[in-house]
């Protein structure tokens, strides 16, 4: 202690800048967020897009949504959901449930599958489908 001996006993120097009240100084020292609200969108996107397990259809739906597609022709506007694989976690295939909607350009027989402007889809991963002239809602 004997090195400040001399300024030990010193007042402060005064500062030429005004003092800042604690409510302001308190903000320097807060998380700063870059990304305005991003971390909301953020939460809402990944709710949004939860995966769920594939759904399996009865029988007796299978049926009717087989009879229903076999009604499908090109120009028909459709909605149909669809299941999108994401991955499998041992036996269980997991993903999301898509709906498009559009006209139907083809019903491929040899792909199995309907053919809309937006979208290619296989006709096993359909879910439920609705057009003006078919409705099937396999879960109902």
């Amino acid at each position: 202690m004997d090195d400040y001996a001399d300024i030990i006993n010193m007042e402060r120097p005064l500062s030429s800048h005004p003092k800042m009240d604690l409510g302001n100084r308190a903000k320097l020292f807060s998380s700063f967020d870059a990304l305005r609200g991003f971390d909301l969108a953020l939460l809402a996107k990944q709710a949004e897009r939860q995966l769920t397990v594939r759904r399996d259809l009865l029988d007796d739906a299978q049926d009717e949504l087989d009879c229903k597609l076999h009604m499908l022709q090109a120009g028909m506007k459709v909605s149909i959901t669809y299941f999108r694989m994401e991955k499998m976690i041992g036996d269980m295939e997991v993903g999301t449930y898509i709906t498009e909607t559009g006209v139907v350009e083809e019903v491929d027989p040899q792909e199995n599958a309907i053919v809309l402007r937006t979208a290619f889809i296989p006709i096993s991963d359909i879910a439920e489908l609705n057009t003006d002239e078919v409705e099937v809602n396999p879960y109902a």
